[in-house]
């Protein structure tokens, strides 16, 4: 990752790698949490990204090999009425009164230090073969994304570039 500048684009103070307390965010019940990440921050509390990548080496990490949650991604159906779907009978998920799971992973991103991120998403069951599952794919990506930033935002971690 190429390092941001060492000095603050806001008030031009020397910055230094800092890691973070935690920091949380939510989207559509998928719950991030990233404990001792470390950021660039001035004297005067200004902080970024310590690469302008680092949003998406994190959420790149997230998603790699092995798998983040130990559950299947459901399918979704439905142009109008969308709708989440058992890969292996096809019948429509139980939204209501669905469970949670959670996830840890210690990421460590090249030359920065170790760090922690759980995640807690809702779980849906199948009503026909209790089978349980995440979101699709895909909206768990957006989701996981969406979080990530929101966790930036409550941080006061200015956006990359």
């Amino acid at each position: 990752m190429q390092p941001n500048t060492p000095r603050c684009p806001q008030c031009k103070s020397d910055m230094t790698m800092t890691p973070l307390g935690p920091i949380e965010g939510e989207e559509h019940g998928v719950h991030m949490k990233i404990e001792g990440m470390p950021a660039m921050q001035c004297p005067n509390g200004h902080k970024y990204f310590v690469a302008p990548t680092f949003p998406s080496k994190l959420l790149d990490e997230l998603l790699a090999a092995p798998q983040l949650v130990p559950l299947d991604a459901a399918k979704e159906r439905g142009f109008l009425r969308r709708r989440y779907c058992c890969t292996v009978c096809g019948d429509a998920l139980d939204t209501h009164g669905s469970g949670r799971v959670e996830a840890t992973r210690s990421v460590e991103l090249a030359g920065l230090a170790r760090f922690g991120v759980e995640i807690d998403l809702p779980s849906y069951r199948c009503p026909s073969c209790a089978r349980e599952y995440v979101e699709p794919l895909d909206t768990m990506v957006n989701d996981l994304m969406r979080a990530s930033a929101r966790a930036f935002r409550s941080a006061d971690i200015a956006p990359p570039g």
